[in-house]
Order: structure tokens, then sequence, then C-alpha cells
């Protein structure tokens, strides 16, 4: 998809979908028809036939097929790349003729209004494709529905990614091996949320070979040969009776088996003759009275020790003990000990009289609302029912366990749906019901399924009356961490920095401690801005970070010692914004150098929107570092690289911004040499803006492409959200939500509103 239409902007949506935006009435047949012979063809003529018309089709591109805007419009992914070219002034080559700006801006301009027309009046949410919950959702749904802090993620197979993230409901397939996965998963899950039947009286359980005393330890347990003891320290929780219980074997010795003898405290309680065969552990129990907060040492001693090498049977000349474990349950008086929390989640408490098929429905009712994220069908617990009755368990919590265990593999469970009115009308465009825009919602901002609240404003229908409010109150919530995470963690790629590894012998004083401390600093960044709803465009030039002492180290500011993260004023201009972050400078580096390619085209693609097409094939690497041979600056390397006018366009766009950023090593450290020779970091951008350095490019950057970071982020975010990714229709949604953005002054927490308000997000098609 042309970053161009990510780049674009957006829709506010209202209770009606006759909205009026910035866009352009769509112009008729006549008007672009006109436009097209007497303005645009003379331009095509010009300055693209001689490589793309007449019999030449250089890139497999012949201008001159498409014959009318029709068949334009059968192409657009054609002419999208076409517009990507033209605005980037990417065509012509360098060394060909160039138009003027006002004739690059007739082309675009025509191109918008014939091919990716869009009318202000019928807006289009585009198409909304079932997603499943990806790991990371499937992982905190559950958490969030048991009240659980869960870790089954690596369970599941990991996920695939397109338009750079993993919420994309494309991608998010559903095989046999995730399915599997799934039940699996569910069932661990609900072996450690539930506890159907009595609850067991608590226990502390010692294995025989993690007692101390004076036996041989071994994987069978404390294994005393000759007279000795075992022994372990116990504290009572609280008065009353205690069982003891001891798995134990041994060997006979004569026609006699060891003798094992219970010393509390060194006094002896109780006394057992251990039968067992030693491959045959038995239990031997006997209960004792203790006091709360009592502490005492229990021992097992060995007292009857026995070897004979003449004895007649062999099997029997030698006696020895075994201890394979030792329990202590209890107290065994007193009420029963309660139903932990995730189980009282899901079993509510029984009304008096209530008999158990319609307990079962209430809970499976309740259980299906949370699940499902929305209210139950007719018929659709009945379905669940059938399974407690096919369980036939006497405890009727076994049997809902079951119907549990089949929710949790359900479609309405792995999947966000979002019911229509009118499927198979692709036409039909509708606002989400409330409870689908409660889980668009939680999962956009929490990666979770929506909590109580928003299920409740939901279905009182005040959802979007309150949608304001509660974006604030998902940010301010804890749990917005998941969306700096996976948002930010994936729009930066700080889900990567780990991978980046700078060569030992090239920096031999980098930590690897400090690939996690980098990505920690962007990210808490980011989410400083957007907690304090702070202008999003300070994640450029912002002069403030979050350091601990091995990280202010590395970017050589004193005053911060500790590992604690804390924030922290930046006097040194040089290191503001993300352009002064370690994670970009890792992130944008080979092991052994530089790359000022892949920093230009990190800005380009991640801030700007502005992705260059992919080089040309065989393009040869430029040699690593050396201290011998090639003495050149990377600079100069680079730029007898680029001799290639094939290459020059796109170089163009990306080296001025890699070459202002050289002062940062390979590992973000500033330095004022590169293979010896004094950096030369000036560049030009191509808006004909030059600059010297990080901090003019950043000032560029700022005051002159400030429009572009909001549509780039705006449009990663609008992607994130939907779970798609953008087209040309998405352009007036994009366009409103930089509009709204710009109009608070660049505020954070107002892009964030502009995209849960925008159409793509509250409306859809009828699609099936």
């Amino acid at each position: 998809m042309p970053r161009f239409f990510h780049s674009c902007a957006r829709l506010l949506a209202t209770a009606s979908l006759s909205l009026t935006t910035g866009a352009r009435a769509e112009p008729d047949s006549a008007a672009l028809e006109t436009r097209w012979q007497g303005e645009i063809l003379p331009l095509m003529e010009t300055y693209c036939h001689d490589c793309h018309a007449d019999g030449m089709k250089k890139g497999e591109l012949a201008i001159d097929r498409y014959d009318s805007i029709s068949d334009m419009r059968q192409h657009r992914e054609v002419w999208k790349r076409i517009r990507d070219h033209i605005r980037h002034r990417l065509m012509p080559p360098l060394d060909e003729d160039q138009p003027a700006d006002d004739e690059r801006e007739k082309l675009l301009a025509w191109i918008d209004d014939a091919v990716f027309p869009v009318d202000p009046a019928k807006p289009d949410p585009g198409r909304v494709t079932l997603r499943r919950l990806n790991r990371t959702e499937y992982e905190n749904t559950l958490s969030d529905l048991f009240g659980l802090e869960l870790k089954v993620r690596d369970l599941i197979p990991p996920d695939d990614s397109g338009y750079g993230f993993d919420t994309i409901g494309d991608v998010l397939t559903l095989s046999p091996a995730h399915l599997e996965r799934y039940l699996e998963a569910g069932r661990q899950v609900l072996d450690r949320a539930l506890k159907p039947g009595p609850m067991p009286r608590p226990s502390r359980h010692f294995h025989g070979s993690k007692l101390q005393g004076d036996g041989l330890h071994s994987g069978g347990g404390h294994y005393l040969t000759s007279p000795g003891k075992a022994r372990a320290r116990f504290q009572a929780s609280r008065a009353g009776r205690y069982r003891i219980s001891v798995s134990a074997s041994g060997t006979m010795g004569a026609n006699t088996p060891p003798s094992m003898e219970l010393h509390l405290d060194g006094k002896k309680s109780h006394q057992w003759s251990v039968a067992a065969p030693l491959d045959q552990g038995r239990n031997y129990q006997h209960e004792i009275q203790l006091q709360k907060n009592q502490a005492l040492e229990i021992a097992l001693a060995f007292t009857n020790d026995f070897w004979d090498a003449d004895f007649p049977d062999p099997d029997r000349r030698d006696r020895n003990l075994m201890i394979h474990s030792l329990r202590i349950i209890g107290p065994l008086d007193g009420p029963p000990p309660g139903k932990p929390a995730s189980h009282r989640r899901v079993f509510v408490e029984r009304k008096p009289g209530e008999q158990d098929r319609a307990y079962a429905s209430r809970v499976l009712n309740l259980f299906a609302r949370k699940a499902f994220r929305r209210p139950t069908r007719d018929g659709e617990v009945t379905r669940y029912l059938a399974l407690v009755d096919l369980a036939g368990a006497d405890d009727i919590e076994h049997g809902i366990r079951l119907a549990l265990e089949a929710m949790l593999v359900s479609p309405a469970f792995l999947y966000r749906e979002e019911p229509q009115p009118e499927p198979d009308n692709a036409e039909h465009i509708h606002l989400v019901d409330e409870h689908s825009l409660a889980t668009r919602l939680s999962y956009f901002l929490w990666s979770s399924m929506p909590d109580q609240r928003l299920m409740e404003l939901a279905s009182r229908g005040e959802l979007r009356k309150q949608l304001d409010s509660e974006v604030d109150r998902l940010i301010a919530s804890p749990r917005s961490r998941e969306f700096v995470s996976n948002f930010a963690g994936q729009w930066l790629r700080l889900r990567d920095v780990s991978a980046a590894v700078p060569a030992r012998r090239e920096f031999p004083a980098f930590k690897r401690k400090l690939q996690g401390d980098m990505r920690r600093e962007t990210e808490m960044l980011f989410a400083h801005i957007i907690r304090q709803d702070l202008p999003i465009a300070r994640l450029l030039d912002a002069d403030f970070t979050f350091l601990n002492q091995d990280l202010a180290s590395h970017y050589q500011i004193p005053g911060v010692s500790g590992d604690a993260f804390r924030m922290v004023s930046l006097k040194d201009p040089r290191r503001h914004g993300i352009l002064g972050h370690g994670s970009f400078h890792l992130l944008t580096s080979y092991p052994l150098r530089t790359s000022p390619v892949l920093r230009g085209k990190y800005v380009l693609e991640n801030l700007l929107d502005t992705a260059p097409p992919p080089p040309p094939p065989n393009i040869p690497q430029l040699d690593p570092p050396s201290h011998q041979g090639d003495r050149s600056s990377l600079r100069e390397q680079m730029e007898r690289h680029r001799d290639d006018p094939g290459c020059a366009s796109c170089h163009k766009m990306m080296d001025p911004i890699g070459f202002g950023l050289e002062n940062f090593d390979a590992t973000g450290a500033w330095r004022e040499l590169d293979n010896g020779k004094p950096i030369d970091n000036s560049g030009e951008l191509t808006n004909g803006r030059k600059f010297h350095g990080v901090e003019e490019l950043r000032k560029a950057l700022v005051t002159d492409h400030r429009s572009d970071f909001h549509r780039a982020i705006a449009s990663r975010l609008l992607t994130y959200a939907l779970g798609r990714g953008l087209d040309w229709y998405d352009k007036p949604a994009i366009d409103r939500i930089v509009t709204e953005t710009e109009a608070a002054q660049g505020s954070s927490r107002a892009l964030l509103r502009a995209v849960v308000h925008s159409v793509p997000f509250q409306y859809r098609r009828g699609d099936s």
C-alpha cells in the first residue's frame, strides 16, 4: 500500500453520515476529461512518455495503456505508485527534465480527483475483516476474564504481521495447530482459576530429597541405611488439628520391617512399622494439635537398623528406610478454606432454592457476556448447557467447567465479532453497535476485553455520549501500558531492539543490558507524552528523557545514579527527542557500522510516512570499517555508491537525513570522527532546506514537516486500531484526524480522540 495513502487524514464520526470535511467534492466526468486533455496529458507527454509510453515501459509501466478514467480506476494500484513517485520526486529521474512545483501539484490534484475520488457526503469506512485475538490480546483477555496474572502466550503459535502490526485481521489466521493449542491453554487456565468440588485443606509438602538429616538424598527421596533422622521445620497458620502424612517404604531385615518414629521438637510422638516394599510407597498418618503460629521441628527417625550377611534369605539381609515425602495438612477443624477469587468470579453465589440447571444457565450467561464481549443471543447458552448435561457429573461445577472449556475455543471468544443489520450489502454503511464500539476501544488502548464500566455504558447505550471521557480513563489506567508496548513497540520497531547487537570487537564497551534500557527509555517517553497530554510532536524534540545510571553514562550525561529510571532534563540538545535515543541508533545501524540509508529510511517511513521504493536488485554492500585499505569516510563511500542516476533519486531522500545523524555511532554514543576523519553532518532535504547536524535536522523536521509527522502517526494509529491496511478511501478520515490534532496544538489526547471518533472506527460496511 503506497505510504501516501497511509499519510493522509480523517473524518469525524457523528450520529449522521452527512458530514462535511475539507475534502473537495467529486468533479464530474466531463470536467475531469477536459482537464486531462488540456492540462494533464501534455505534462505526461513532456515528462513521462519518453520512458513509459509509445512502446517504452521502463519498470514495466506503460502509461498510455490507460486510455480512460474508468480504466485507470480499474488499476488503482498502478496509479497509487505513479502518484507516490511524483509526490516524492522519485520521477522523473534526477538526470531528466523536472516539472515545476505547480506542475507537480496539477498532476497530483488530477490523479486524486479522477482516480481516487472521495465524496464527503458518503464516507466509506472500509472493510472489516473478522479478527482473531493475537497472542498478546488472548493472554490479556484471559487474565482480565479470570482476574489472574496469566502467562499463556508461549503456548500459542506466533502471529504474523501486516502493515507493520500484529493486529491485522487478514494475517491472523486460525490453523488446526492454533485450535489445539487454544484448547490446551484454556484447560490450563481453567485448572488454575477454578476449583470445583470441596476445597482441600491447606498443606505443606516436603519431598524426601529436600529433607535435612542423616540419610542419602536420591530421586526417590531420603534414604536411611543406618539409624538416623530426616528433619523439616513447620509453623502452624492457626490453632487446630493437623495431619502428618508420610509416604515411606523400606527393605525387610530378617522378618521385621523398618520402624519409623515421629519426633516433635525432639520428643517421640508416634511410631509406625513400615511394611511397604521399597518400590511401593505407602502413606502413614498421625494427627497432632498445634497452637496458632506454633513452630516445631518434625523428625522421622529410623530406629531398628539390621544387617546380617549370613541370613538365609538374601533379600532380607539389610533393613533400610526410604522416606519419599512428608506432608502436613491442616488445620482440619474449623471452617473449610474458601474458594479463590478467580473461582468466585465465575461461580456466583447460588440463590436460595435454585436448581442445578437454572444455576448453570445463570453462570454460563454471565460468563458468556464477559467472554464474548456482548449480550448472549437466543439459544446460544442452551448449546453449552447441553455439555453440562453430557458431563453427567454429581457436582454441577464440574459440568459447568466442561461448558466453559468449550466457550474458550468458541469463535465468539477467539474472534472479535461485530453484528451487522445488513450483511452481504457492501453499500450499506452503519454505525457499529455500542458493544462492538466498546470492544474496538478497549483492544485499541488496552489490548484486552472491555471492563465492567465500558460494558455497562454500552448496555445503556451511553458509551458514545461519554466517549472522550472514556478515552481519558483508559489512557490513565495502568492497562494502557499495553498500548505503549504494542503500538509504539511496533510503530517505532522497539520490539526489534533486543535483536540489534553491535559487534563486540568494534564496540567493546557496549553492554548488552543497554538494549533493554534503550527500549525502556523510548517507551517511557512515549507513555509520558500520551498520559500528560503533551503535543505528540514532542516525541521529536522533547528536552527531557528517562534514564538510569548505565544509560546516562553511555550518553555521557552526569548526575544520574542507580538502576531506577527517572526523568532527566537534557541540557545537551543533541539528545532531544527520539533522534537522540540509543534505541533509534541501534535499530538503524549494522553490527560494525552506522547506516545513513537505514536511518534516513526509518525517519521517512516511520516518522514521515514517506517510504522510498525498494532498492533494485544486485546493489553491492559497502565495505565495513577497516583500519587497513580504504580510509574513506562512510559519507565518501556513499557518495560514490549513488553515482547511478537510478539510485540517486531515492538516496537523495534518505541519505541527507542519515548524514545529519552520523555523529551517533552504531550504539548511539556520540563521536566526532569517522575512520579518522571529521564527520561531515551537513545535508539538504528535498524541499531545499539545508542543515548541519542533528539539532538543525530536528528543527527542520519539527517546523517544515510537523503535518507530515501528524499524518504518519495518524495513519499508523488507524491501521493498528482497525486491523487493516489503509486505502485511498481513507484519505478524508486521515485528513480530519490531522486537522483536529493541529487545531488542538498537536495534543496527543486530541489525536487519540480523533481516531476513536473517525468514520472507519465508528462505522462499517455491510460486508459478509
